[in-house]
């Protein structure tokens, strides 16, 4: 009696073990369908408003520092309080919050494209110099132009400092959109890895073992 020809369906003990890791490298976390709707909804509204909203502080900033008016100078920078310190910052965190969710819940990963790296470096600089930076300046801007009298009621310097890193912010954050929609540069180390032609490539192997 002859012994029985391993197949191709056949398991071995090398082919077991390389299928536990392919299984305990899958995403754990993964959303659903409606779920990544939501969130895709929710990401673009945000951060389109955000660029609307950075858009508008860029035409306050350069108001403010040109404008020869006491009373418009005291509410450019009020306004500009005002939206810094509300829809500004709540658009900001959704946009990133439901970035991560579609990072992390999708098949596009978190580390596996170079523009989703660039997209969130981007992200991140930009959240935390709008945060600790641009709004104590802001406040600063307009607190001046409350206090003086007359014609001496300017920002002083920190209309200065936003006449230029407001538009920075916008150009930035433009780039971010662009990157979103282009999606360029291809994938990283990890994310060649974890390719569907990597798993397939590791699944003939496995299958010929």
């Amino acid at each position: 009696m002859t012994a029985p020809v391993p197949t191709a369906t056949t398991s071995t003990p090398a082919a077991a073990q390389r299928e536990r890791k392919e299984k305990k490298g899958r995403k754990k976390f993964e959303l659903s369908r409606r779920a990544r709707k939501l969130t895709l909804a929710v990401h673009v509204v945000t951060s389109v408003g955000w660029v609307g909203l950075s858009l508008g502080m860029v035409v306050l900033a350069v108001m403010g520092w040109t404008t020869d008016d006491p009373a418009v100078a005291k509410g450019v920078y009020k306004a500009m309080y005002v939206f810094d310190d509300t829809a500004v910052t709540v658009f900001s965190v959704f946009a990133a919050l439901s970035g991560i969710l579609l990072s992390w819940g999708t098949a596009w990963g978190f580390m596996l494209h170079f523009w989703i790296i660039v997209k969130w470096v981007i992200t991140l600089f930009m959240t935390v110099f709008a945060w600790f930076v641009i709004h104590p300046i802001v406040t600063q801007a307009a607190k001046n132009t409350a206090d003086s009298a007359g014609s001496s009621s300017g920002p002083g310097w920190p209309g200065d400092f936003l006449l230029w890193s407001v538009p920075a912010l916008f150009a930035l954050l433009t780039v971010a959109a662009v990157v979103s929609v282009y999606k360029p540069w291809g994938r990283t180390k990890r994310g060649r890895a974890k390719s569907p032609a990597a798993r397939r490539k590791r699944a003939a192997a496995s299958a010929a073992s």
